[in-house]
């Protein structure tokens, strides 16, 4: 998955955030989330579902400034053959709004991905809960788990595809009771879960069209 996405105030969102059961105007939005942007994630603690910012970098490290994404390790995704090892998948899961995604090949040609019905996309993550020994804050992180590469993006980003969680698995991700993760297998298998626009864009900050969207499912 390319490292730029966006969350855009509309009505899918805010009927992602009826779906879990948050208010959507706490949500972090922008149109350009990239690699250390403070973004928004839905963690269910307790049997209430919580909207948190966080650092989209899982990994922090503590600076005499604060906490500040660990320049070791580039953790904007988390890639699902890893999962096993990581206590995140089995104690802190997390959902990551969004409306769009943008992919590239191999760093060329970027396209914008979105809902081709104006929903909003419940990616699948993993959030981490630190410290501020500088502020004494509590501060998130999170990342956005990536899966094998599906055939109807393989022109497009052929190397993965974000973990793009169901309405029907939503309840269960996000209990934070679950930890026996083998429910969640069958969430590990790229899919689209529903068709997707993309239109073919310059640069992938800038966003702007170089060619006519089309649909993929």
């Amino acid at each position: 998955m390319c490292t730029n996405f966006a969350l855009i105030k509309k009505n899918g969102t805010a009927k992602l955030a009826d779906r879990l059961q948050v208010d959507g105007s706490q949500f972090v939005y922008g149109g350009n989330m990239t690699p250390g942007s403070l973004i928004s994630v839905v963690r269910g603690i307790g049997g209430e579902n919580q909207v948190l910012p966080a650092t989209w970098w899982l990994y922090l490290q503590q600076t005499e400034q604060g906490l500040r994404p660990h320049k070791d390790y580039f953790s904007v995704n988390t890639n699902y053959a890893k999962l096993p090892k990581k206590a995140e998948y089995r104690k802190t899961r997390c959902v990551i709004p969004a409306t769009s995604f943008v992919e590239s090949q191999d760093g060329k040609h970027p396209h914008i991905l979105e809902p081709a019905d104006g929903s909003a996309i419940a990616f699948g993550g993993l959030y981490k809960e630190w410290t501020d020994k500088v502020t004494g804050e509590i501060i998130y992180s999170a990342s956005i788990i990536t899966l094998k590469g599906h055939k109807a993006l393989e022109n497009i980003h052929r190397k993965s595809t974000p973990l793009w969680l169901p309405d029907d698995a939503i309840n269960d991700w996000l209990d934070d009771g679950i930890t026996d993760t083998a429910v969640f297998d069958e969430l590990l298998e790229p899919a689209l879960r529903t068709p997707l626009r993309a239109t073919p864009i310059d640069k992938t900050m800038s966003k702007k069209p170089v060619g006519d969207p089309f649909d993929i499912s």
